[in-house]
This record gives C-alpha cells, sequence and structure tokens, in this order.
C-alpha cells in the first residue's frame, strides 16, 4: 500500500506534509501542514500516518464483520 503521507520540501528549504489522497497540503485541525522545519513535518506526518492506518484496520475490520454476519 502507498503511503498517504509524505514530505515534500519546498523551494524555501522548508517542508510540507503532502496527503497523497487529496493531492493538496494535509491538514491538522483546520491548519495546512506548510512551511514546517523538517522535524515538525517528520513529527506531523508520523502522527498523521498512523491514525490514517488506524482508521484503515478499523474499516477493514467493519467489513469484516458485516460479511461474516
Amino acid at each position: 500500500m502507498d503511503k498517504r503521507y509524505e514530505l515534500v520540501l519546498d523551494p524555501s528549504d522548508l517542508w510540507t506534509v503532502w496527503d497523497t489522497m487529496t493531492e493538496e497540503p494535509a491538514m491538522l485541525g483546520f491548519a495546512p501542514l506548510i512551511g514546517l522545519t523538517k522535524s515538525e513535518a517528520s513529527i506531523a506526518c508520523a502522527l498523521l500516518s498512523d491514525i490514517d492506518q488506524k482508521n484503515t484496520a478499523e474499516k477493514t475490520r467493519e467489513r469484516r464483520g458485516k460479511s461474516a454476519a
């Protein structure tokens, strides 16, 4: 499975967390994750990736539960 979130270095040498599903900068709440240090972007990317992975696993469990019923 491809990663949903990835880090992109912008022309000003700051980082953006890119959402490959929406093809836009990722959002944390109402804040776009742009203009970040590499450390900030890496932490945000890891957090969003973890949330996405857990959501995907939950949806898979729900689908399996419905098909077993």
